[in-house]
């Protein structure tokens, strides 16, 4: 049986050095978003791991912040589209990762984004894309 920590690992060495990690102005961890951060970091995070048989799953989270930007005309904060689109394209190769035992399942993964809804010191929003992935381990 594989630990949170090895399935985190097993993502993060997927996504390091990739044009997804080097296109955005963060960090990529899997300890959590650096604190006050207001960069575009990338955080996995396991969100259930179960099973102990032959054959193990987890949903992985693998979300990116994007600040948003100021519309002059309306005078608020609003999600950045065309940043957004840019890394959820960078993205896609998520629901396609595998090594030795580990496969994520394309059917069974998703891409959504959100607002954080926390708004910084300074008054600024941002959102963050949710990639939630669906891992199988084969424990053979």
């Amino acid at each position: 049986m594989k630990s949170d920590i090895e399935i985190q690992k097993f993502v993060y060495h997927k996504i390091k050095g990739t044009s997804l990690e080097q296109n955005v102005s963060g960090k990529l961890s899997d300890r959590g978003r650096p604190n006050k951060s207001d960069k575009e970091d990338i955080v996995i995070s396991v969100l259930a791991n179960e099973g102990c048989g032959q054959i193990q799953r987890a949903y992985v989270n693998v979300n990116i912040y994007v600040s948003d930007q100021w519309n002059e005309e309306t005078k608020s904060w609003e999600k950045n589209t065309q940043r957004v689109g840019e890394l959820c394209e960078l993205c896609k190769f998520l629901v396609f990762i595998r090594k030795d035992e580990y496969h994520t399942v394309p059917s069974k993964c998703s891409q959504k984004t959100n607002s954080t809804g926390i708004p910084f010191e300074d008054g600024h929003t941002e959102h963050f894309i949710n990639n939630k992935l669906y891992i199988e381990i084969n424990n053979e």
